[in-house]
This record gives C-alpha cells, sequence and structure tokens, in this order.
C-alpha cells in the first residue's frame, strides 16, 4: 500500500462513508444508496468482511478509497460454486486521491484475497448480488484495468424507455390472440414451486439461484410474470416496479430527480426473462416484454430500464435505446 495510506479492517458503521466515498467519486452517473449497499454487500451471503478493503489516509483518518471483493459462499445453482472465479464487485478512490497508487493497491490486495482463497480468474463486476455487469463506459476506468493486466472485451448494455404513453402493438396483440392456450400474466402466490420447476429444468444456473434467493427473502411471487399453460410456467420475466422489495440491477442505478438523462423517481425495471425453448420463435418473448410493460406502468413506473443485455434489436423492437455499455473485464493467473 502507499505510504500515505494504511489499510483498516471493514466495520458496518462504515457504510455511511464508504457510500459516501463512492458518490463523491462516481455517484454522477452511478448514485448509490446505502439500502443497496447493503443489500448488495454486507446482507450478501457471499459477503466475507475481509474482501472489503478500506484505505485510510494517514493524513486524515478518512476513508479514501475502498474495494469490494466476493467469492461464492453458497451454491449458485447447477453453476456449483463457481470455484475457479471470484469478483471484484466494486473500487472507488476519491478524486483528489486518484493517480497516487491507492487504486492499484487496493485492487491487488482484492485480488489477494480471492487467490487465498483458490481463485485464479478475477472478474470485474458479475457474480451474485452484482452491482455492474462489467467496467462502465462512463466511468473512464477502462485503460486503469488494463494496466493492471486485465484483459477487456466484448459490449452489454442496460437499456431504458419511457413508458407514459405505451401502447401494446397490434402485432403483439395478434400473437397473444394466437394462443389461447397461454396466459401471460403476473404469477399469485402458491405459484412458487412451478416457477422453481421451470427454472431448474430451462435455466438452472444463476436465473435460478436469484429467484429462489429472492423468494426467500420474502420478494413477492407477482414481481415475476410468465407464460402459463396447462398449469405449468413456461416462460418468466423478474419485474421491479418502483416500490421494489429488492433493489433489482435494472433500477440499482436510478438516477434521483434533477440528475443528467432519464431522471424520474418513478422507474421500473426488467431483470432477466426467457421462456421455454418449445415456444421460441412465435413472438412470445416480445409478448411477455410488452406485459412486463404494461404491469409495470400499471404499477406506477414513468420509465424502465433493462439491465446487461447484448439484445439490442429485440428490445428496441419495443422502443428500448442503449443507456449505458460495459466492457467484460477479466485476468487470470
Amino acid at each position: 500500500m502507499s505510504a500515505a495510506i494504511r489499510v483498516r479492517t471493514f466495520a458496518p458503521a462504515m457504510v455511511p462513508e464508504l457510500v459516501d466515498l463512492w458518490n463523491t467519486a462516481a455517484g454522477k452517473w452511478f448514485p448509490l444508496r446505502e439500502r443497496l449497499f447493503r443489500q448488495n454487500a454486507i446482507d450478501d451471503p457471499h459477503f466475507d468482511p475481509a474482501g472489503c478493503i478500506v484505505a485510510i489516509g494517514v493524513d486524515s483518518d478518512r476513508a479514501v478509497g475502498f474495494c469490494l471483493a466476493k467469492v461464492a459462499g453458497v451454491p449458485l445453482g447447477a453453476d456449483g460454486l463457481r470455484a475457479d472465479r471470484g469478483w471484484i464487485s466494486m473500487l472507488a478512490v476519491l478524486p483528489d486521491r486518484q493517480r497516487s497508487g491507492i487504486g492499484t493497491a487496493l485492487l491487488r490486495a482484492a485480488e489477494a484475497f480471492l487467490r487465498d482463497r483458490g481463485r485464479r480468474r478475477f472478474v470485474l463486476g458479475t457474480g451474485p448480488a452484482h452491482f455492474f455487469p462489467g467496467v462502465p463506459d462512463l466511468l473512464g476506468t477502462a485503460p486503469f484495468f488494463q494496466s493492471c493486466e486485465y484483459v477487456l472485451r466484448g459490449h452489454a448494455y442496460d437499456l431504458w424507455r419511457p413508458l407514459d404513453g405505451y401502447r401494446t402493438p397490434a402485432a403483439v396483440a395478434e400473437t397473444v390472440a394466437a394462443h389461447p392456450d397461454l396466459e401471460i400474466r403476473a404469477l399469485r402466490p402458491g405459484e412458487e414451486a412451478a416457477l422453481l420447476a421451470f427454472l431448474d429444468a430451462t435455466f438452472p444456473g444463476a436465473w435460478r439461484y436469484t429467484a429462489a434467493h429472492f423468494l426467500d427473502g420474502g420478494g413477492p411471487i407477482g414481481d415475476f410474470m410468465a407464460l402459463v399453460g396447462g398449469g405449468a410456467v413456461l416462460g418468466f420475466a423478474h419485474v421491479f416496479p418502483p416500490d421494489a422489495h429488492w433493489i433489482g440491477p435494472s433500477i440499482a442505478w436510478a438516477a434521483p430527480a434533477g440528475a443528467e438523462g432519464p431522471a424520474s423517481k418513478r422507474v421500473g425495471g426488467l431483470g432477466p426473462m426467457g421462456i421455454s425453448p418449445a415456444l421460441r420463435g412465435r413472438g412470445l418473448g416480445l409478448a411477455l416484454l410488452d406485459r412486463a410493460m404494461v404491469h409495470l406502468a400499471a404499477a406506477g413506473a414513468a420509465e424502465m430500464f433493462v439491465d446487461w443485455t447484448v439484445l439490442l434489436d429485440f428490445y428496441g423492437k419495443l422502443g428500448f435505446v442503449p443507456y449505458r455499455r460495459y466492457h467484460h473485464g477479466e485476468r487470470q493467473i
């Protein structure tokens, strides 16, 4: 570590200070709420306090930077423990202390935490209860991570569109009418097992894990839209209304009123969605997306985000446009 800093063991009392630090460094584009930090960090079953490394300035006794690293602490569905990889979830340094070696020192300390737990692949973002799907273009940190031997490749996007005035396109309505044996609706209490059975069969990895974790934590089954036929769930879409029980990734960085870009507090979001392979190619995915949009609008959302996707053409059919872009970043040793 730099001679101008020392490392302090993370303690829950630090949370407000770290949230303020993040917002000073990156809050213009990614305003961090304390509730989100608690949810995705200290309350997450994969959180280890030793993986939250805090740099303290010796001249001020204040936190000047921190880095959060995670390893899987419980099985992630069919993906198991992902024993080869660990995740660098967040890294921030106060603007007046940047370019002094603090960020590099924090990153190397986080890598040491991961390496000590048998990890040999260090992934930027992603992972359980992730804050980002990769390295955000908006923060301009790609050159820093490349200088630290991370390989950046590919793109993922967050998408956005307003919901005010949205109407179901005629072609989507025709698709729904052509499948009278299927319902597209919010799931109801008692249908939790049907949802998990569908995910076990079709998306048994992280999506299944996240849905079960959400339900186990008291999340309402009604926050899942679904294709339902013959008493079985045949497709799903996890939605996050403005008063969401859990802050999903799509609404994690919803801008406060007055911020640049889409700025309404009446924000809804879409998490993962997918349908049974037997039903693909019929336009039902678009119909499910449409119903999710109508559902969120009825819940009070004036705008909607979709996180972590490369399917620009698919979502573009219903008016979604790119809002943020990310690069996958990884280092292997």
